[in-house]
């Protein structure tokens, strides 16, 4: 494969997780008839735009998350979120590895919490306590795992340990609002 088609392919998938995260913010309607549309397939399609809305930098995918759990219950939400936000979280760091020159990670870092900046960069602990930073921390976190090619094991379980509950959490919260609109 060329040089230059493999610099194509991590930003063909920004621009389409770009456009996948517009359709979730601007046309969440057309977002849920989709996925109600796609009936078996509902979860497979929500964790394809789930990935692609974790992979955007600054979009939340909580939209897609309360959605999930409001569809498809309690807990086939919550795995479909689970499974979303881990290959989400893979796929940014994995574009974060090949594109990491283009990342302007030392100013994401500057802005973060002073409670944060204390821990060394890349350290377990310094990538839980970003992934708690609200709606920009762990996008931040995957960004900064890639970047600094810090293990993929070490990325996975500091992804898992904050964003599962979250998950779970949200759409706990979407079955829940289904029962609370009715």
């Amino acid at each position: 494969m060329s040089r230059r088609l493999r610099a194509l392919i991590p930003l063909s998938a920004l621009l389409l997780a770009f456009a996948l995260a517009y359709t979730a913010v601007h046309h969440r309607h057309l977002l849920q008839a989709w996925l109600i549309a796609a009936g078996p397939l509902g979860p497979v399609v929500s964790i394809v735009i789930y990935v692609g809305l974790v992979s955007s930098p600054f979009v939340s995918s909580d939209i897609l998350a309360l959605l999930n759990g409001a569809i498809f219950g309690l807990w086939e939400g919550a795995l479909v979120n689970c499974v979303g936000v881990m290959l989400g979280g893979v796929s940014t760091y994995l574009i974060a590895r090949r594109t990491g020159e283009f990342l302007d990670i030392h100013e994401d870092l500057e802005r973060l919490p002073p409670w944060v900046k204390r821990l060394p960069v890349g350290s377990p602990l310094f990538l839980l306590a970003l992934r708690v930073v609200p709606w920009v921390g762990g996008t931040i976190a995957n960004n900064v795992a890639g970047f600094y090619k810090i293990s993929i094991l070490r990325h996975l379980w500091t992804t898992a340990v904050v964003a599962i509950p979250v998950a779970v959490f949200t759409a706990y919260v979407g079955w829940r609002a289904v029962d609370f609109l009715r």
